[in-house]
């Protein structure tokens, strides 16, 4: 692996992927309709045209793609169904089918919301029940790129980190309020296994490098509430605990349905790869260090 493409090139993840990649590899940022350059990278205007993709990938001899792309936002997924749809589910099927002709290796993002969070701490094989479009075109997408490059590796996880100034992470977006001393509002029926972008970057490259393909779950050993999380940010950073309010998701009737458990096992990629993952404490001291 030689030359990376992300695709979706000015998304969050990129961007912090991007910065633990860029020193080992050369990377391009595919980019539509945000224009982004970063130190020790290359940016492309991406086409979305299969022709003009291949054309592309081939003339910057890509070996590696890992789509980023999507639409993110569950209230905005159910505002515009179509945009869902053509971003989660089509678009990537459309990538996947380009790097299994050319014979690249594909890496899709995929989420952790596919459940309908009656359960914890799910399991690749788990029986997906999506709760609204977000989650329903994220699995339709999975299963539109598997179909179409079954090689393919789709990585469901839920990270956090240091962003860009465009776009805030959920750990961002806790720390800039409890710095400026403003309350923040977090769920504390809502559970997940988040997991920072560099643990989540090593565990993919050693995936890519061993060449495994299917879904894998990529996230922290440890199930935790949103409420809790954001405690244990202010505990390591040292700001004031009571800022944060204690809210509950059942309360609020004004949002998109959600699973109220999002918790994902990462038994098969441990397995997999013999990669110890850092507790989620130790994720966020790494957070404070690398700030």
């Amino acid at each position: 692996m030689k030359n990376i493409l992300f695709y979706g090139g000015a998304s969050l993840l990129s961007f912090m992927w991007v910065n633990e990649l860029k020193s080992r590899y050369k990377i391009y940022l595919g980019l539509n309709k945000k224009w982004v350059e970063g130190t020790g990278t290359h940016s492309l205007r991406i086409s979305n045209n299969s022709k003009r993709l291949k054309e592309i990938l081939i003339s910057r001899k890509i070996d590696t793609i890992i789509n980023c792309s999507g639409l993110t936002s569950v209230e905005e997924c159910e505002k515009n169904k179509i945009m869902a749809y053509e971003l989660n589910t089509f678009l990537p099927s459309q990538i996947a089918r380009v790097s299994n002709q050319l014979n690249i290796s594909f890496v899709h993002i995929s989420t952790d919301h596919l459940f309908d969070g009656e359960k914890f701490l799910y399991e690749e094989n788990h029986v997906t029940n999506p709760l609204n479009i977000y989650a329903s075109t994220k699995e339709k997408g999975e299963v539109s790129v598997l179909n179409a490059n079954p090689k393919s590796l789709v990585i469901r996880t839920n990270f956090f980190g240091n962003g860009p100034d465009y776009k805030n992470s959920f750990s961002d977006t806790i720390i800039k309020s409890l710095k400026d001393g403003r309350r923040i509002k977090l769920f504390s029926d809502v559970y997940y296994t988040p997991i920072i972008i560099n643990e989540l970057s090593k565990v993919v490259l050693k995936l890519i490098e061993g060449n495994s393909s299917g879904i894998f779950n990529v996230s922290s050993n440890e199930r935790i509430s949103k409420y809790d999380f954001g405690i244990m940010i202010a505990k390591n950073f040292k700001f004031a605990k009571n800022l944060i309010i204690r809210d509950k998701l059942v309360r609020r009737k004004d949002l998109v349905k959600r699973p109220l458990d999002m918790s994902l096992s990462n038994k098969k990629v441990v397995k997999t790869t013999g990669i110890k993952i850092m507790p989620i404490e130790k994720q966020i001291s790494y957070l404070k260090i690398n700030r």
